[in-house]
Parts: structure tokens; sequence; C-alpha cells
């Protein structure tokens, strides 16, 4: 389900999950049209807040099929979960984040032993352990606590076909925290069939 509201903040709550296939196009979208593109200059920011992903279980945050540019991702993570208790420790996150045919990490997945499932993209464990610098085109952290991990994706990327994050809980038994995760970018071209656009051409404002 798609809330559309009128000050340019889309909520986008969806339990599906997406096979291991490296594709452009969102699986679902394959038997609708793909070939209309529409101009759709617009500046988008979307914000979850309260996010909890159960032991295990993966959340499509967005999955769109348009052109454009992301700005940035951001998210806070918590141990401590909204009723008080602890849950999964945040470096438990897998972060996995496509623009087209890119995704750091790479599209391969990993099987799990322990939970008896496959895993995409990077933890923040893996991120905490490189230590990488704050640079565009890659995650970093900019609070690496124990039971906080503010992950930040700085991007002006530039994306032709398809825009995906997903967030995949690795802890086998405890629910995990996101105390938020937005996502800011530039849409250009919604591509007819694959977009959830309904504004005119030229419109600013957002949804």
């Amino acid at each position: 389900m798609t809330e559309h509201q009128p000050d340019g903040i889309t909520d986008i709550v969806t339990n599906d999950q997406d096979s291991d296939e490296i594709v452009l196009m969102p699986s679902e979208f394959y038997n609708q049209p793909i070939d209309l593109m529409t101009g759709d200059n617009r500046n988008i920011t979307e914000r979850r807040r309260g996010l909890i992903i159960g032991a295990k279980s993966r959340e499509r945050v967005i999955d769109q099929l348009e052109a454009g540019t992301l700005d940035y991702v951001i998210m806070r993570v918590q141990r401590v979960l909204p009723d008080g208790t602890d849950g999964a420790l945040p470096e438990k996150l897998a972060l996995f984040l496509q623009l087209d045919g890119h995704a750091q990490g790479g599209f391969e997945s990993v099987w799990d032993e322990t939970l008896q499932t496959s895993t995409t993209g990077l933890t923040i464990s893996t991120l905490s352990s490189l230590n990488l610098p704050e640079q565009f085109g890659m995650w970093f952290l900019t609070v690496d606590q124990t039971n906080t991990k503010v992950v930040l994706f700085r991007g002006r990327n530039n994306y032709r076909h398809r825009i995906r994050l997903e967030l995949m809980n690795t802890d086998a038994s405890s629910d995990i925290h996101i105390e938020f995760v937005e996502i800011s970018r530039k849409r250009r071209i919604a591509k007819e069939g694959g977009s959830n656009s309904s504004s005119s051409m030229g419109d600013q404002m957002g949804y």
C-alpha cells in the first residue's frame, strides 16, 4: 500500500520479498507496460519511522522503476525496541541498495547456515570492520556505537531504470529497530506502469 501525501513524502509499506535474480525492473511490474516514459521532475524525500523488522526477515523500503538522481540515504538503528526491551544489535542489519546494475556488496546471495536463508548486500557489522571513510557513492557510519549505528549513503548517483532499497535483519531470534530511514532523490523520468507517479509534467511539489 502506498499512501500519497501532499507534502512531498511518500511512505511505502510492503512485506513483499524479491527473488535473487539480477534485474533492472521490479518483478511485480513485468506484466505491466514499461516502454512508456513521462517527464516527471521533482524532488522527493521519503521517511519511515519506528520500523521493526522481525528475525530473519526483509523489508522493502523503496522499489521504483524510474530515472533520477539519488541524493542520500540515512538511517539510525537502535538496539532498544520501542517497548524498552533489548532487540538485535544494530550491526545485524543488512543493507541492499540497488541503482540500476550497481549495488555495494554485489547482487550475489550468500547462504547463511545459522539463519538457513540467503542474504544480500552488506551488514552494518561489515561496514564497521571496514571502517570506510566518508565518501560519495558508498555506505559509511557516522555513529558507530554498540547499541546505536547511524548509516549514511551520500549519492548524487544517477540511475536510469531502477532504485531499490531492502533491509534485512540477520539476527536469528530478535527484532531489529530502525528508528528512522530517510531517502532523498530527484526524479527526472517516471516509467509508466512501474511508477506510482500521479503528477502532471512540470509539477515540482511531489506527492
